[in-house]
Protein backbone atom coordinates (compact mmCIF):
# COMPACT_ATOMS: atom_id res chain seq x y z
CA UNK A 1 0.00 0.00 0.00
CA UNK A 2 1.08 3.54 -1.25
CA UNK A 3 2.23 6.17 1.37
CA UNK A 4 -0.12 8.67 1.76
CA UNK A 5 1.49 12.17 0.71
CA UNK A 6 2.00 14.84 3.45
CA UNK A 7 -1.08 17.06 2.06
CA UNK A 8 -3.57 13.86 2.11
CA UNK A 9 -2.00 13.28 5.84
CA UNK A 10 -2.41 17.24 6.84
CA UNK A 11 -5.80 17.32 5.90
CA UNK A 12 -6.46 14.15 7.84
CA UNK A 13 -4.77 15.39 10.63
CA UNK A 14 -6.98 18.70 10.45
CA UNK A 15 -9.57 16.65 10.50
CA UNK A 16 -8.76 15.01 13.74
CA UNK A 17 -7.74 18.13 15.40
CA UNK A 18 -11.61 19.48 14.64
CA UNK A 19 -12.69 16.05 15.95
CA UNK A 20 -10.99 16.94 19.54
CA UNK A 21 -12.17 20.55 19.80
CA UNK A 22 -8.58 21.77 18.75
CA UNK A 23 -9.72 25.31 17.07
CA UNK A 24 -8.10 27.47 13.98
CA UNK A 25 -7.42 29.22 17.06
CA UNK A 26 -5.49 27.45 18.95
CA UNK A 27 -2.28 28.24 21.40
CA UNK A 28 0.61 26.43 21.32
CA UNK A 29 -0.46 25.03 24.73
CA UNK A 30 -3.29 23.94 23.24
CA UNK A 31 -1.34 21.89 20.50
CA UNK A 32 1.27 20.39 22.50
CA UNK A 33 -1.62 18.84 24.63
CA UNK A 34 -2.58 16.66 22.21
CA UNK A 35 0.50 16.01 20.53
CA UNK A 36 1.90 12.01 19.88
CA UNK A 37 -1.63 10.79 19.37
CA UNK A 38 -1.47 10.39 15.81
CA UNK A 39 0.95 11.19 12.51
CA UNK A 40 -1.53 13.03 10.47
CA UNK A 41 -2.35 15.06 13.80
CA UNK A 42 1.13 15.82 14.41
CA UNK A 43 1.84 16.77 10.84
CA UNK A 44 -1.18 19.28 10.92
CA UNK A 45 0.45 20.28 14.43
CA UNK A 46 3.65 21.08 12.99
CA UNK A 47 1.96 23.50 10.21
CA UNK A 48 0.18 25.11 12.83
CA UNK A 49 3.21 25.99 15.38
CA UNK A 50 5.23 27.11 11.80
CA UNK A 51 2.56 30.29 11.89
CA UNK A 52 2.70 30.84 15.06
CA UNK A 53 5.55 33.13 15.31
CA UNK A 54 6.70 32.79 19.14
CA UNK A 55 9.79 31.38 20.77
CA UNK A 56 7.30 28.46 22.35
CA UNK A 57 6.32 27.52 19.15
CA UNK A 58 10.15 27.26 18.05
CA UNK A 59 11.09 25.05 21.43
CA UNK A 60 7.82 22.98 20.99
CA UNK A 61 8.47 22.05 17.28
CA UNK A 62 12.18 21.59 17.81
CA UNK A 63 10.94 19.34 20.75
CA UNK A 64 8.68 17.63 17.94
CA UNK A 65 11.74 17.06 15.33
CA UNK A 66 13.55 15.60 18.15
CA UNK A 67 10.91 13.37 19.85
CA UNK A 68 8.70 12.20 16.85
CA UNK A 69 9.21 8.86 15.52
CA UNK A 70 7.73 9.20 12.22
CA UNK A 71 10.02 10.53 9.10
CA UNK A 72 7.28 12.43 7.98
CA UNK A 73 6.24 14.51 11.58
CA UNK A 74 10.03 15.45 11.85
CA UNK A 75 10.34 16.58 8.24
CA UNK A 76 7.18 18.84 8.83
CA UNK A 77 8.88 20.30 12.02
CA UNK A 78 12.23 21.39 10.34
CA UNK A 79 10.11 23.02 7.63
CA UNK A 80 7.90 25.17 10.13
CA UNK A 81 11.25 25.29 12.37
CA UNK A 82 13.00 27.02 9.08
CA UNK A 83 9.49 29.37 8.21
CA UNK A 84 9.89 31.10 11.61
CA UNK A 85 13.21 31.89 11.08
CA UNK A 86 12.54 33.41 8.20
CA UNK A 87 10.33 35.72 10.04
CA UNK A 88 12.54 36.37 12.53
CA UNK A 89 11.71 33.78 15.37
CA UNK A 90 15.32 32.79 17.13
CA UNK A 91 15.39 29.23 16.73
CA UNK A 92 17.11 27.14 19.55
CA UNK A 93 20.24 25.74 18.95
CA UNK A 94 19.49 21.56 18.59
CA UNK A 95 20.79 19.10 21.45
CA UNK A 96 23.57 17.72 20.87
CA UNK A 97 23.15 13.59 19.52
CA UNK A 98 24.78 11.99 22.44
CA UNK A 99 21.48 13.61 24.31
CA UNK A 100 19.27 12.04 22.30
CA UNK A 101 18.76 8.77 24.35
CA UNK A 102 17.17 11.50 27.74
CA UNK A 103 15.43 13.50 25.16
CA UNK A 104 13.32 11.11 23.69
CA UNK A 105 12.60 7.75 25.58
CA UNK A 106 10.61 5.20 24.24
CA UNK A 107 8.13 5.08 27.36
CA UNK A 108 4.55 3.75 28.31
CA UNK A 109 1.82 4.34 30.47
CA UNK A 110 -1.29 3.20 31.99
CA UNK A 111 -3.72 4.18 34.50
CA UNK A 112 -6.39 2.43 36.36
CA UNK A 113 -10.21 3.96 36.80
CA UNK A 114 -10.62 6.33 40.18
CA UNK A 115 -11.85 4.46 43.03
CA UNK A 116 -14.17 6.11 46.06
CA UNK A 117 -11.38 7.63 47.89
CA UNK A 118 -10.21 9.78 45.31
CA UNK A 119 -7.20 6.87 44.92
CA UNK A 120 -5.56 5.78 41.16
CA UNK A 121 -3.01 3.44 40.32
CA UNK A 122 -0.52 5.22 37.65
CA UNK A 123 2.59 3.20 35.88
CA UNK A 124 5.41 4.26 33.92
CA UNK A 125 7.65 1.50 31.78
CA UNK A 126 10.44 2.11 29.65
CA UNK A 127 11.96 -1.07 27.78
CA UNK A 128 15.18 -2.07 29.15
CA UNK A 129 17.51 -5.09 28.03
CA UNK A 130 15.26 -8.42 29.30
CA UNK A 131 12.83 -6.71 30.55
CA UNK A 132 11.66 -2.82 31.52
CA UNK A 133 11.64 -0.34 34.23
CA UNK A 134 8.41 -0.51 36.05
CA UNK A 135 7.44 2.88 38.03
CA UNK A 136 4.30 2.47 39.91
CA UNK A 137 2.21 5.47 41.54
CA UNK A 138 -0.78 5.63 43.87
CA UNK A 139 -1.95 8.96 43.45
CA UNK A 140 -4.81 10.79 45.00
CA UNK A 141 -6.93 12.99 44.49
CA UNK A 142 -6.49 15.80 46.12
CA UNK A 143 -4.28 14.45 48.93
CA UNK A 144 -1.57 13.71 46.26
CA UNK A 145 1.15 10.99 45.57
CA UNK A 146 0.77 8.02 48.20
CA UNK A 147 3.45 5.69 47.00
CA UNK A 148 6.29 5.44 44.23
CA UNK A 149 8.48 2.31 44.01
CA UNK A 150 10.75 1.22 40.66
CA UNK A 151 10.90 -2.67 39.98
CA UNK A 152 13.11 -3.99 36.63
CA UNK A 153 10.62 -7.10 35.64
CA UNK A 154 9.90 -8.95 32.65
CA UNK A 155 7.44 -8.52 30.19
CA UNK A 156 5.97 -12.14 30.82
CA UNK A 157 5.67 -10.89 34.69
CA UNK A 158 4.19 -7.68 33.80
CA UNK A 159 1.91 -9.74 31.62
CA UNK A 160 0.74 -11.96 34.73
CA UNK A 161 0.55 -8.99 37.10
CA UNK A 162 -1.94 -7.24 35.71
CA UNK A 163 -4.36 -10.18 35.01
CA UNK A 164 -3.86 -10.70 38.69
CA UNK A 165 -5.23 -7.21 39.17
CA UNK A 166 -8.47 -7.75 36.92
CA UNK A 167 -8.77 -11.08 38.12
CA UNK A 168 -8.20 -10.54 41.97
CA UNK A 169 -9.27 -6.87 42.68
CA UNK A 170 -11.92 -5.90 39.25
CA UNK A 171 -8.40 -3.75 39.09
CA UNK A 172 -8.28 -3.08 34.50
CA UNK A 173 -5.60 -1.02 33.53
CA UNK A 174 -5.39 1.02 30.47
CA UNK A 175 -3.03 2.21 28.12
CA UNK A 176 -2.12 6.37 27.66
CA UNK A 177 0.26 8.58 26.14
CA UNK A 178 3.20 8.03 29.15
CA UNK A 179 3.28 12.40 28.92
CA UNK A 180 -0.33 12.61 30.46
CA UNK A 181 0.82 9.56 33.07
CA UNK A 182 3.54 11.44 33.87
CA UNK A 183 1.88 14.36 34.46
CA UNK A 184 -0.27 12.86 36.54
CA UNK A 185 2.36 11.35 38.52
CA UNK A 186 4.18 14.72 38.66
CA UNK A 187 1.02 16.90 39.61
CA UNK A 188 0.06 14.31 42.84
CA UNK A 189 3.81 14.75 43.71
CA UNK A 190 3.73 17.95 44.20
CA UNK A 191 0.17 18.42 45.84
CA UNK A 192 1.52 16.19 48.37
CA UNK A 193 4.66 18.33 48.87
CA UNK A 194 2.44 21.34 49.42
CA UNK A 195 -0.15 19.32 51.64
CA UNK A 196 2.72 17.58 53.67
CA UNK A 197 1.29 14.25 52.94
CA UNK A 198 3.22 11.47 53.94
CA UNK A 199 4.98 9.68 50.57
CA UNK A 200 6.39 6.64 50.20
CA UNK A 201 9.92 6.37 47.77
CA UNK A 202 11.92 8.81 46.33
CA UNK A 203 9.74 9.98 42.98
CA UNK A 204 12.40 12.19 41.35
CA UNK A 205 14.79 9.86 41.95
CA UNK A 206 13.03 7.47 40.10
CA UNK A 207 11.47 9.57 37.65
CA UNK A 208 14.83 10.00 36.23
CA UNK A 209 15.83 6.77 35.93
CA UNK A 210 13.38 6.54 32.84
CA UNK A 211 13.64 10.65 31.52
CA UNK A 212 15.15 13.88 32.10
CA UNK A 213 12.62 15.38 30.06
CA UNK A 214 10.85 18.07 32.31
CA UNK A 215 7.06 16.88 33.26
CA UNK A 216 4.47 18.45 31.87
CA UNK A 217 3.00 21.06 34.51
CA UNK A 218 -0.75 21.30 33.39
CA UNK A 219 -2.88 19.58 30.55
CA UNK A 220 -6.45 20.25 30.03
CA UNK A 221 -8.65 17.02 30.63
CA UNK A 222 -7.46 13.84 28.12
CA UNK A 223 -11.25 13.15 27.43
CA UNK A 224 -12.01 15.91 25.89
CA UNK A 225 -9.42 15.23 22.59
CA UNK A 226 -10.96 11.52 22.61
CA UNK A 227 -14.57 12.18 22.41
CA UNK A 228 -14.57 15.85 20.20
CA UNK A 229 -17.61 17.86 20.21
CA UNK A 230 -19.99 16.19 18.45
CA UNK A 231 -20.45 13.85 21.50
CA UNK A 232 -20.85 16.29 23.94
CA UNK A 233 -23.51 18.69 22.19
CA UNK A 234 -26.43 17.54 24.26
CA UNK A 235 -24.71 18.38 27.46
CA UNK A 236 -28.45 18.75 29.23
CA UNK A 237 -29.30 15.42 27.81
CA UNK A 238 -25.86 13.87 29.28
CA UNK A 239 -26.07 14.91 32.35
CA UNK A 240 -30.23 13.68 32.51
CA UNK A 241 -28.61 10.16 32.06
CA UNK A 242 -25.69 10.66 34.09
CA UNK A 243 -26.97 8.39 37.14
CA UNK A 244 -27.32 5.42 34.94
CA UNK A 245 -22.94 5.01 35.60
CA UNK A 246 -23.28 4.34 38.65
CA UNK A 247 -24.22 0.67 37.12
CA UNK A 248 -20.81 0.47 35.55
CA UNK A 249 -18.76 -1.73 37.95
CA UNK A 250 -15.54 0.57 38.37
CA UNK A 251 -18.06 3.27 40.13
CA UNK A 252 -19.18 0.51 42.53
CA UNK A 253 -16.63 2.00 44.98
CA UNK A 254 -17.99 5.53 45.16
CA UNK A 255 -21.26 5.17 47.18
CA UNK A 256 -20.39 7.45 50.07
CA UNK A 257 -19.40 5.76 53.66
CA UNK A 258 -21.17 5.74 56.88
CA UNK A 259 -18.25 7.80 58.50
CA UNK A 260 -18.93 10.30 56.26
CA UNK A 261 -22.66 10.83 56.08
CA UNK A 262 -22.89 9.77 59.50
CA UNK A 263 -23.79 13.85 60.47
CA UNK A 264 -26.83 13.45 57.81
CA UNK A 265 -27.81 9.86 59.66
CA UNK A 266 -27.56 11.13 62.76
CA UNK A 267 -30.43 14.02 61.72
CA UNK A 268 -32.41 11.84 59.87
CA UNK A 269 -33.01 9.93 62.69
CA UNK A 270 -33.51 12.22 65.43
CA UNK A 271 -36.21 13.34 62.74
CA UNK A 272 -37.93 10.09 62.93
CA UNK A 273 -37.43 9.41 66.30
CA UNK A 274 -38.66 13.31 67.01
CA UNK A 275 -41.36 13.54 70.54
CA UNK A 276 -43.11 15.98 68.06
CA UNK A 277 -45.79 14.36 66.11
CA UNK A 278 -45.14 15.12 62.88
CA UNK A 279 -47.60 14.59 59.61
CA UNK A 280 -46.46 12.19 57.18
CA UNK A 281 -45.98 14.76 54.89
CA UNK A 282 -43.98 17.42 57.27
CA UNK A 283 -41.63 14.20 57.79
CA UNK A 284 -41.09 13.83 54.39
CA UNK A 285 -40.13 17.46 54.35
CA UNK A 286 -37.67 17.49 56.84
CA UNK A 287 -36.44 14.35 55.67
CA UNK A 288 -35.91 15.99 52.00
CA UNK A 289 -34.19 18.81 53.67
CA UNK A 290 -31.12 16.98 55.38
CA UNK A 291 -30.59 14.99 51.62
CA UNK A 292 -30.23 17.83 49.60
CA UNK A 293 -27.73 19.50 52.21
CA UNK A 294 -25.85 15.94 52.42
CA UNK A 295 -25.58 16.44 48.41
CA UNK A 296 -24.05 19.77 48.39
CA UNK A 297 -22.12 18.80 50.86
CA UNK A 298 -20.50 15.92 49.65
CA UNK A 299 -19.79 17.38 46.12
CA UNK A 300 -19.52 21.11 47.07
CA UNK A 301 -17.01 23.15 48.82
CA UNK A 302 -13.49 22.60 48.83
CA UNK A 303 -13.67 19.39 47.13
CA UNK A 304 -15.97 20.52 43.76
CA UNK A 305 -12.91 20.98 42.31
CA UNK A 306 -11.42 17.38 43.16
CA UNK A 307 -14.94 16.37 42.19
CA UNK A 308 -14.86 17.68 38.73
CA UNK A 309 -10.89 16.50 37.81
CA UNK A 310 -12.51 12.98 39.23
CA UNK A 311 -15.32 12.81 36.56
CA UNK A 312 -12.86 13.89 34.17
CA UNK A 313 -10.95 11.21 34.79
CA UNK A 314 -13.49 8.20 34.28
CA UNK A 315 -14.34 9.87 31.22
CA UNK A 316 -11.15 8.86 29.77
CA UNK A 317 -11.34 5.81 31.12
CA UNK A 318 -14.75 4.66 29.93
CA UNK A 319 -13.49 6.40 26.51
CA UNK A 320 -10.56 3.91 26.62
CA UNK A 321 -12.77 1.33 27.59
CA UNK A 322 -14.93 1.79 24.47
CA UNK A 323 -17.65 3.35 26.31
CA UNK A 324 -18.19 6.62 24.79
CA UNK A 325 -21.96 6.98 26.17
CA UNK A 326 -20.80 6.85 29.69
CA UNK A 327 -17.71 9.07 28.66
CA UNK A 328 -19.03 11.85 27.81
CA UNK A 329 -21.91 11.44 30.77
CA UNK A 330 -19.36 11.70 32.92
CA UNK A 331 -17.83 15.00 30.74
CA UNK A 332 -21.15 16.52 31.35
CA UNK A 333 -21.07 16.14 35.22
CA UNK A 334 -17.31 17.35 35.64
CA UNK A 335 -18.65 20.22 33.65
CA UNK A 336 -22.06 21.19 35.66
CA UNK A 337 -19.63 20.50 38.89
CA UNK A 338 -16.93 23.49 36.89
CA UNK A 339 -20.04 25.60 36.22
CA UNK A 340 -21.23 25.69 40.27
CA UNK A 341 -24.12 23.98 39.65
CA UNK A 342 -26.09 22.66 42.62
CA UNK A 343 -24.88 19.37 43.30
CA UNK A 344 -28.29 18.42 44.17
CA UNK A 345 -29.50 19.31 40.36
CA UNK A 346 -27.18 17.23 38.96
CA UNK A 347 -28.63 13.42 38.70
CA UNK A 348 -24.87 11.16 39.04
CA UNK A 349 -24.56 12.96 42.54
CA UNK A 350 -28.33 13.32 43.70
CA UNK A 351 -28.66 9.78 43.43
CA UNK A 352 -25.36 8.56 44.24
CA UNK A 353 -25.88 10.09 47.70
CA UNK A 354 -29.51 9.03 48.03
CA UNK A 355 -28.58 5.61 47.81
CA UNK A 356 -25.87 5.66 50.00
CA UNK A 357 -28.42 7.43 52.57
CA UNK A 358 -30.96 5.15 52.21
CA UNK A 359 -28.60 2.12 52.53
CA UNK A 360 -27.29 3.36 56.20
CA UNK A 361 -30.73 4.60 57.09
CA UNK A 362 -32.69 1.21 56.26
CA UNK A 363 -29.57 -0.91 58.44
CA UNK A 364 -29.84 1.56 61.16
CA UNK A 365 -33.75 0.94 61.50
CA UNK A 366 -33.23 -2.90 60.82
CA UNK A 367 -30.41 -2.54 63.84
CA UNK A 368 -33.10 -0.62 65.85
CA UNK A 369 -35.35 -3.12 65.73
CA UNK A 370 -33.68 -5.84 66.32
CA UNK A 371 -32.73 -4.07 69.75
CA UNK A 372 -36.37 -3.18 70.19
CA UNK A 373 -36.67 -7.42 70.26
CA UNK A 374 -35.28 -7.85 72.65
CA UNK A 375 -35.65 -4.93 74.67
CA UNK A 376 -37.84 -4.68 77.92
CA UNK A 377 -38.81 -0.97 78.10
CA UNK A 378 -40.34 1.16 74.89
CA UNK A 379 -40.21 4.30 73.63
CA UNK A 380 -43.44 5.99 73.08
CA UNK A 381 -42.51 6.06 69.42
CA UNK A 382 -41.79 2.08 69.19
CA UNK A 383 -45.26 1.58 71.10
CA UNK A 384 -46.85 3.88 68.58
CA UNK A 385 -45.10 1.85 65.85
CA UNK A 386 -46.12 -1.50 67.13
CA UNK A 387 -49.81 -0.10 67.20
CA UNK A 388 -49.76 0.93 63.86
CA UNK A 389 -48.59 -2.54 63.16
CA UNK A 390 -51.24 -4.43 64.80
Amino acid sequence: MAKLSPDPLYNAGERLLGEWGIGRDATAADLIAVLHRDVSADIAIAHRLGALASDESAALLQRLEQESADKRVRKEAKRALYRLGQRGVRVPEPMPAAASPAVAPSLEGYLSAVDGRGDQLVWLLKAQPGGVAHVFAVINDPEGLREAALNPVTRKALKSLRQSLEQRHELRLVEVDWRYADFLMHRAFEWARARGTRMTGDYPALRLQLTRLPAPESMPPIALARLGPAALADEAGLLAQSAGGLEEPELRTWFRTEGELQPFLAELASVKDSPLVLHEMQQQERFEEVIVRAIDTVFGGDVRPSWARRFYQMANYFALTRRLDRAAQMVAVARALEADAAPRDIPFCAHLVRASLAFFFQQALEQQEEHSKTSLVLTPQQAMARRERR
